[in-house]
């Protein structure tokens, strides 16, 4: 017990810190709405809520277990882990700070080349995969700051890519960087939450989520909003 160190008050305080934040955002948009009667904001908040949680939740697993939780995903997930477990140093605060700006590099680079709108498409899908590649590649070792940074990741790309397309990827991402490495499991669970996801929003609140606008993903999220309705 008592195994903290500071990189897990720095991880909890971020969680909390965009927790924060989010939470005030809610109040731009906290109004009633016809086919809710809960309001606008309710489900935002609720998911705020959750991070709430797991932020302590984390910190308290910490406090008991030190890194000894990341073991749970397996033999594999020894070897990655080793790594991760290495909280601390300038090095781990200068790719947790790279793994957290990744998402805004995203957004302000399709912007420097001046082009319409209309013709940024192929520079978002090269930028992405480029993104993507390098997030993988720095959250190997850095388990904590891939957490922290994936988020912000997904909110960067639903714009352009779709939330049809992005949420399962989203939830896969979230499952390796906790030490899963079992990919039948991961799909299957992947899988089951997108479709009671798409239930939920799609069939039985009536949200538009986004479509994105970066083909072929434009298309994929038009399909799945047409199937369900």
């Amino acid at each position: 017990m008592g195994q903290l160190r500071p990189s897990h008050y720095v991880e909890a305080g971020l969680w909390l810190l965009a927790a924060a934040v989010l939470f005030g955002l809610t109040f731009k948009f906290n109004q009633n709405i016809e086919i809710y009667k809960f309001g606008a904001s309710a489900w935002p908040r609720g998911l705020i809520f959750l991070m709430v949680i797991a932020a302590f939740g984390q910190l308290y697993w910490q406090y008991r277990y030190g890194d000894a939780g990341a073991e749970a995903g397996g033999p594999d997930a020894n070897i990655e882990s080793e790594g991760a477990s290495e909280n601390s140093g300038l090095q781990w605060y200068a790719h947790t700070a790279l793994l957290i700006a990744l998402p805004f590099i995203y957004m302000r680079i399709p912007d420097l080349f001046g082009l319409p709108l209309d013709a940024q498409g192929p520079i978002k899908l090269v930028t992405g995969a480029v993104v993507v590649a390098a997030f993988a590649w720095f959250s190997r070792t850095n388990m904590v700051g891939g957490m922290l940074g994936l988020p912000l990741l997904f909110a960067a790309f639903l714009e352009d890519f779709g939330f049809y397309a992005m949420a399962p990827c989203f939830m896969v991402s979230v499952m390796w960087l906790m030490g899963e490495r079992r990919f039948k499991p991961m799909l299957a669970i992947a899988a089951l939450l997108f479709a009671i996801l798409m239930v939920l929003f799609v069939k039985v609140l009536y949200v538009g989520l986004p479509t994105g606008n970066v083909e072929p993903f434009y298309s994929f999220g038009n399909w799945i909003v047409k199937v369900l309705q």
